[in-house]
């Protein structure tokens, strides 16, 4: 079965009331089936809108993570998160199909953490867009690069969305960069700016501890 994510992306405008919702979040987290692949790490922001702290929780599949963010107990913490961010969050289904690399990239370390590529886009071209998923496919596979979404089912609950989204995992964060601005993948995506408008960052995964049950 295809995992679930919520991806989240957030500017905190009271850094004060923010720390009581996120500490509320990781008690819910605690008694859920969540856990944090990203979670607030450094990023580079490399096309569309941005926001200042990004999060990817993942869950054990799309109807599982939808049913964690509807739950009247988490909606007592979106209640704490409230006034103090402007937050943008979709739950998204994970991808099953054929992958770019023989196998997905080691968890990550503290010290060596996995990288993340976000992405939300709107399609434009569909044609044309088809061309560069597959003409990215190459590049990623020389990088280490492993979708954990790529697409699916996808529903906005809070502030604003794309229609579609994708999270590309890479073994660090040199590689997910790497990836990014080599010639492969520059080619490929040429085909794809005319295809689709987006938002893309580039982010160090989260390897610390996880919210204990």
């Amino acid at each position: 079965m295809a995992k679930g994510y919520w991806f989240i992306n957030v500017d905190v405008v009271d850094p004060v009331d923010f720390i009581t919702y996120a500490n509320a979040n990781v008690t819910f987290l605690a008694g859920r089936k969540g856990r944090f692949l990203v979670a607030g790490g450094d990023f580079e922001h490399v096309e569309g809108i941005k926001r200042h702290r990004n999060v990817l929780v993942e869950w054990p599949s799309y109807e599982e993570a939808l049913e964690a963010y509807r739950s009247p107990d988490y909606q007592r913490v979106v209640a704490l998160r409230g006034a103090c961010a402007i937050t943008d969050l979709a739950v998204v289904e994970g991808y099953e199909g054929e992958q770019p690399s023989a196998s997905a990239p080691p968890e990550g370390t503290q010290q060596f953490p996995r990288g993340y590529w976000m992405v939300r886009l709107d399609v434009t071209d569909p044609a044309v867009y088809e061309q560069y998923r597959a003409a990215n496919v190459a590049a990623l596979a020389e990088f280490g690069g492993w979708f954990l979404v790529r697409g699916g089912r996808s529903t906005v609950v809070e502030g604003k969305g794309r229609s579609q989204y994708m999270v590309i995992a890479f073994p660090d964060l040199a590689s997910a960069k790497a990836c990014y601005q080599s010639f492969p993948y520059q080619r490929a995506m040429a085909r794809r700016k005319v295809a689709a408008e987006g938002d893309l960052i580039i982010i160090s995964g989260h390897a610390g501890r996880q919210p204990a049950a």
